[in-house]
């Protein structure tokens, strides 16, 4: 009889230690904002039409601070209790010039490194939809827990492009990461 309780009371402590774990659990969706700007673009008040198949342009590296050790306190964690962190979406949007949209974009990829991190790709979108000012890319699902412990992340995007974007073109990225971790661990 005792050896069935002692069973039933470390069953019903492990059960409670899962139910804890569970309950601390984090998951916390963590956005960033970046505006690309014409000066970005090449400049076209010399190009008139694009040859078939359009131009590949790859950006220069755009230095991002990833605030995560601010992250870290606020959700009162720290690096070895992070489980993961996803790329959950990315999404560009035609701010300016108003009333234009994406039609001049093929394609897009946008790639991550850090100072001691290897460049991988993220996130794309192969083949861009016509007439829309918004756009979102497939993320690659990648583990980037390395790069967001980083305190800067370099981001830099490619894009096809088939036709000249309209003078002043302004474009707003909103990039949300999902953090998944647990104090308890």
């Amino acid at each position: 009889m005792r050896k069935i309780l002692l069973v039933a009371a470390l069953a019903i402590f492990a059960t409670s230690c899962n139910k804890i774990k569970q309950l601390t659990q984090i998951e916390q969706d963590l956005p960033y904002t970046q505006q690309l700007d014409g000066s970005l673009f090449p400049d076209s008040s010399n190009i008139h039409t694009l040859p078939p198949g359009g131009v590949t342009i790859t950006f220069p590296s755009v230095p991002v601070p990833t605030n995560s050790k601010q992250y870290l306190t606020q959700y009162n964690t720290s690096t070895d209790k992070i489980n993961s962190v996803t790329l959950k979406s990315i999404l560009l949007q035609m701010t300016a010039p108003a009333g234009k949209n994406l039609n001049f974009l093929h394609s897009v990829d946008v790639f991550i490194a850090g100072t001691s991190l290897p460049k991988i790709r993220v996130a794309y979108n192969d083949n861009i939809g016509k007439n829309s000012p918004t756009v979102s890319l497939n993320d690659t699902s990648a583990d980037l827990k390395n790069y967001f412990l980083q305190d800067t992340i370099f981001v830099q995007f490619r894009a096809t492009f088939d036709s000249i974007p309209p003078h002043g073109t302004q474009i707003n990225t909103t990039t949300t990461f999902h953090l998944s971790a647990n104090p308890l661990n």
